[in-house]
């Protein structure tokens, strides 16, 4: 397979920050982030654009897709990150927690082959499961998702782009499984169950974030604003009217709704992740206002480490105060103490695990080589 070098598109950095710390804000049990597990679904809709915009360059350029080079690059990009975290959490949970080893040996398991969402539905732990018997794994859910779809995906889409092969009607196609899953997610939905494991973490239910991420890469591939579409000035008035759009509706979702909420369930979710769309639609302009807001060089550095840091939070959390994460006590001073460890923990990763293992350039004084940094 040839290397698709990518132009780098700084918003998405900024896109991939605001996601993480809405999780993190809702981990913290913040009042004003009682949506902030919204953030994943962010995370699912710019995997599926990205990863299916870079199959689409090579099939456009080679008329075929290399699944085994695709598969090494994401075990590149993910693979260090996740097992430098699982030994480290091993060494601490035997050093301090050595009597809840033993209950953490399966979900570690189930992390490691990334099993951790079908494993937590068939133990029926709920997702909110971090407000009383906290889990330092419980996160691991939607890396599950994420390489499960990974696993499949470059499958489907050469099988569609062979039988398929106008791209209006691959659209098409993309978006009756987007409304397939949706469905499934509003009839796997009891209103008042404590219990929304199978809902919450079950891949066929949250496959609809990642296609819709998909069906944007066919309608609008990052390659389209490399020529004169980047200085046409009302398609990007335009992108930035759609993109602010849905900044204010994901901060809105985040902000007033909560994981009980019937509505998120019955198709607020497919509307959040048409929002988190709209905003990687603008983003991925290179000159429009949201670039320039969202690729601001501290959302940027954020969001290159946004992998580490959503690894390391959790765990971070509920292993240093785990009585505060039950109780919901809130503490300034420990809030900002966990988020510095955070940043640091993730940035070491980043800098001699992840980066060094991914790119080979460890002394580099930029964050990712040029012509990388636009691949998922």
């Amino acid at each position: 397979m040839q290397t698709m070098k990518s132009r780098y598109m700084p918003g998405l950095d900024g896109i991939r920050a605001l996601a993480v710390f809405a999780v993190i804000a809702y981990h913290l049990d913040l009042g004003w982030a009682s949506g902030g597990f919204l953030g994943v679904g962010i995370f699912f809709v710019l995997s599926g654009y990205l990863i299916t915009d870079l199959m689409m360059k090579e099939w456009e350029k080679t008329g075929q897709i290399d699944w085994c080079h695709f598969w090494f690059r994401r075990a590149k990009r993910l693979l260090p990150g996740v097992l430098l975290f699982l030994i480290v959490l091993a060494v601490w949970m035997i050093l301090f927690h050595a009597s809840q080893l033993a209950d953490l040996w399966d979900d570690w398991l189930a992390s490691l082959f990334y099993v951790a969402n079908w494993w937590f539905v068939f133990n029926d732990v709920g997702y909110l499961s971090h407000f009383g018997n906290p889990l330092p794994l419980l996160h691991f859910w939607s890396l599950a998702v994420e390489e499960q779809f990974y696993l499949v995906w470059p499958f489907l889409l050469l099988l569609g782009l062979h039988f398929v092969p106008k791209r209006k009607f691959l659209i098409v196609l993309i978006l009756v499984g987007i409304l397939v899953s949706a469905l499934e997610m509003a009839v796997l939905y009891q209103p008042g169950l404590l219990d929304t494991s199978r809902v919450y973490f079950g891949t066929d239910a949250r496959a609809f974030a990642l296609l819709i991420g998909a069906a944007l890469a066919l309608f609008l591939p990052s390659q389209m604003f490399t020529g004169r579409m980047a200085d046409n000035k009302r398609l990007r008035f335009t992108l930035d009217i759609v993109g602010i759009t849905g900044l204010v509706s994901l901060c809105w979702l985040m902000w007033q709704t909560n994981q009980y909420d019937p509505f998120l369930y019955r198709g607020g979710m497919v509307l959040q992740c048409i929002a988190a769309a709209a905003l990687i639609a603008a983003a991925v302009h290179p000159s429009s206002w949201i670039t320039r807001i969202m690729g601001c060089k501290p959302l940027r550095w954020l969001g290159i480490r946004s992998y580490g840091i959503y690894i390391w939070h959790y765990p971070i959390l509920v292993l240093t105060f785990p009585a505060a994460v039950m109780e919901g006590r809130q503490s300034i001073p420990r809030i900002f103490i966990q988020i510095a460890v955070i940043l640091l923990i993730a940035s070491f990763s980043w800098r001699f695990i992840e980066k060094p293992i991914r790119y080979g350039t460890p002394g580099k004084k930029s964050d990712v080589p040029k012509g990388q940094q636009a691949q998922p």
